[in-house]
């Protein structure tokens, strides 16, 4: 009879448990669903950074943070850190291009030949130059390629493809293909202005429909202490992306014609670099004023008196791209008339992230706090550049050298029930291994990059965190589904195409809860995993990022 009790009682603890994991499985997902109905609502306006909605949603979070019994972490004892930008619009009607080759000259269409982003260095500029072809303009000396080696780009206007060799490193590659790296060059070698020619192999990753939604949407970046916006280069006095349709005068009597270049950047064949003929000339104003927008930070305080001095960093993006505007508008705009929504409410991108972000805090202070503290940062401007998190990487509210790793949540797509996940920057740090075993107590795979050629391991916020020497990783849902019964390829493709930063992304979106809080207990295992580890995690010998930056 005793056995026969002692059984009972013991299934009844059985089911008493399973009951109390439903219980709190159904909790985080009403949590998550409450938090992303509320980031993603029309009151926010799309949490433009800088606006009363992105404001609104700055406050939800620290107020998040207080109800946890997380401690601030930003300044003067506050949760917030403010983030001092300039922001600039570009002044209707003012963008021109003209090309003179010869005795012709032409004068191209705003948006439908030609973009300029409003200037955050000049309130107006006008540039004539001679001008320079410049192949993909990198000059890359650690991976032995230099397109400004037998050209003269003094003074001259510089014009180069969208991208970078076939045959790069996708990463590595990424890093000097990058607007940054590339300006930085062309700054070397003494060019004064930039046209960079979007072509059909670079509308593969970012279509021309896509710089049209840009239009009258503002720049932003960071001001330093003297004043300056941190990564202008003043000596660049005007650029301009250039639709390849519309490219073909720059190359008048050219040793190359521009099909034959577009033909060697898809048959992966060399560029060549040559001087081209005739000039260019460019002109803009922008309209500029100073604001800030906060970036959100919190700390749960480690338990090692020896390691609570150390911090694991979680990261997300709090801002959208707000609402678009209509076409014929004042500023341009994107929009047409009729349109009934507006409102780019980020449901996905990123109210899914922060969400995420908050409920992995709130599954920390439930447990005991682990031996290294764990820092939460909800960042401003990442669609603007990863603004925020550049700011914050190099002015955090801790020591630099105390963030032994950075873990990003950035739109990870919630629509099906997946079976792996994605760490972009896995393969480049032990971190790598850490997420493979994390995922596995959940049944989960870890997935290689599955879409190298996108090089999206430089493109979200955890990146101004390698810049800084601190491996990182980006962590998504995978593109597999757990039991096979959807085409999650196919659903991923389908969001890019129809709601990635359009009004669509919203909460009409059969959003998967279960797999939201999934995701989430993964994504507290890898920060539990870090942070009890006796030692940092380390970059993998000889790793580009890690021997670039960490030094």
């Amino acid at each position: 009879m005793r056995v026969l009790i002692l059984i009972c009682y013991t299934l009844l603890l059985w089911v008493s448990a399973l009951q109390a994991a439903d219980e709190s499985d159904q909790l985080l997902q009403n949590r998550l669903r409450a938090h992303i109905e509320f980031l993603a609502d029309d009151l926010l306006r799309g949490r433009q950074t800088g606006s009363d909605g992105y404001n609104i949603a700055a406050n939800y979070v620290a107020g998040q943070f207080l109800q946890m019994g997380l401690l601030p972490a930003g300044n003067d004892g506050s949760y917030f850190q403010q983030v001092p930008l300039r922001q600039a619009f570009l002044q209707p009607g003012s963008a021109e291009m003209v090309i003179v080759s010869g005795t012709e000259t032409r004068t191209l269409v705003f948006v439908k030949q030609f973009f300029m982003s409003p200037s955050l260095s000049r309130t107006s500029s006008e540039l004539t130059a001679g001008v320079v072809f410049a192949g993909y303009g990198i000059d890359a000396p650690e991976l032995d390629y230099n397109d400004y080696a037998e050209l003269d780009a003094e003074g001259k206007v510089v014009v180069f493809l969208a991208g970078q060799p076939s045959d790069f490193p996708s990463e590595e590659g990424a890093h000097f293909a990058s607007g940054k790296e590339k300006t930085r060059a062309a700054v070397r070698h003494g060019a004064v202005g930039i046209v960079e020619i979007h072509t059909p192999r670079a509308a593969q990753r970012y279509s021309w429909a896509r710089v049209k939604n840009r239009v009258g949407m503002p720049s932003m970046g960071w001001i330093n202490d003297k004043g300056k916006v941190h990564g202008t280069f003043e000596q660049i006095q005007a650029r301009a992306m250039l639709r390849h349709t519309a490219a073909e005068g720059l190359f008048k009597n050219a040793p190359f014609d521009l099909a034959a270049l577009i033909e060697r950047d898809e048959n992966a064949e060399v560029l060549p670099t040559f001087e081209l003929e005739g000039q260019v000339t460019l002109r803009q104003r922008s309209t500029q004023q100073t604001i800030y927008s906060p970036n959100v930070v919190a700390v749960l305080p480690g338990s090692d008196p020896l390691l609570a001095n150390e911090y694991v960093v979680y990261t997300a993006h709090l801002d959208h791209i707000g609402e678009l505007l209509v076409e014929g508008g004042k500023d341009g705009g994107t929009g047409e008339e009729g349109d009934t929504d507006l409102i780019n409410n980020g449901a996905l991108d990123n109210a899914a992230g922060i969400s995420v972000m908050l409920e992995t805090a709130r599954l920390f202070t439930q447990g005991g706090a682990p031996r290294r503290s764990i820092l939460f940062v909800a960042v401003t401007g990442e669609e603007k550049g990863l603004v925020g998190s550049g700011y914050f990487a190099m002015n955090p509210t801790v020591p630099v050298s105390s963030m032994v790793s950075a873990i990003n949540l950035d739109m990870p797509l919630l629509l099906y029930d997946f079976g792996d996940v994605i760490a972009f920057g896995a393969e480049h740090s032990s971190l790598g291994e850490t997420v493979r075993d994390a995922a596995q107590e959940f049944g989960i795979e870890l997935t290689p990059d599955p879409f190298p050629e996108l090089n999206i391991f430089v493109r979200s916020d955890h990146y101004r965190f390698v810049q800084q020497g601190i491996p990182s990783v980006y962590l998504v849902t995978g593109r597999k589904s757990l039991d096979g019964s959807v085409d999650a390829q196919a659903i991923y493709e389908g969001f890019l195409q129809a709601y990635y930063h359009q009004p669509g992304d919203d909460l009409n979106l059969p959003i998967h809860y279960g797999a939201a809080a999934r995701f989430t207990r993964i994504n507290a295992k890898i920060g539990e995993k870090v942070a009890n580890e006796p030692g940092r995690p380390g970059w993998k010998a000889g790793d580009f990022f890690g021997r670039t930056y960490s030094q």
